[in-house]
């Protein structure tokens, strides 16, 4: 059967108006194959529940890492280095009296020297973090109070959060709890002031970490 062209053009304009109510029924069912990939690649990975495999506390005045600044030598170095450096150094202390364990100490300051033994057990950087695998870590950061009251830290002199768990991240490493902070695999940083539920109640902070299943 032969179609006159204004004929034609009706067919084609039914054409239109049905592939336009099929395209939200198409996109959801792309939407859920994709959620059904999502679950079947997630089903390896067991989040943790329970107590955690290690707590460490660690009280002094959280400071944020955020990048590396260089000076005209080229050396680098934390615009906020000054609170960086205690805040990092009372994270790492904490976390090695947990575990019992020590820095990872080269036999030479040359950077060819920083991967090996340590000069203390003997034991190559890379082998000297004391968790082996993959990690979920929870970091809850106290902050020191404002002068006036408020009720969460969003000020931007409280700090990223993603810039808190760095500095920790760093931290634990230094202290030898894992050979790289790499191995945590899921983690999540939340911050308070002292005085909420889940804080301290002075400035510091608690990590948790648990072992992936």
């Amino acid at each position: 059967m032969h179609l006159r062209p204004h004929d034609r053009a009706a067919e084609h304009a039914r054409d239109r108006r049905r592939e336009a109510a099929a395209a939200p029924r198409q996109a959801r069912e792309r939407h859920v194959r994709q959620l059904d990939l999502v679950t079947s690649e997630g089903a390896a990975y067991t989040a943790p529940s329970g107590a955690p495999l290690i707590t460490i506390t660690a009280y002094g005045t959280p400071a944020p890492q955020g990048a590396i600044s260089y000076n005209g030598g080229g050396r680098g170095y934390y615009s906020n280095d000054k609170a960086l450096r205690p805040w990092r150094a009372a994270v790492r202390d904490a976390a090695m009296d947990v575990l019992g364990t020590h820095e990872h100490r080269p036999p030479t300051r040359e950077r060819k020297g920083r991967s090996g033994p340590c000069v203390t057990c003997g034991v190559p950087r890379k082998d000297h973090g004391r968790l082996k695998g993959a990690y979920v870590v929870l970091m809850t950061v106290t902050l020191p109070p404002l002068a006036s009251p408020r009720a969460l830290p969003v000020t931007r002199s409280s700090g990223d959060w993603d810039h808190h768990g760095r500095a920790i991240g760093d931290a634990l490493t230094q202290a030898s709890v894992w050979a790289d902070d790499a191995q945590v695999v899921d983690g999540r940083v939340r911050k308070f002031y002292p005085g909420h539920p889940l804080a301290l109640d002075r400035p510091g902070a608690v990590i948790q970490i648990w072992r992936v299943s």
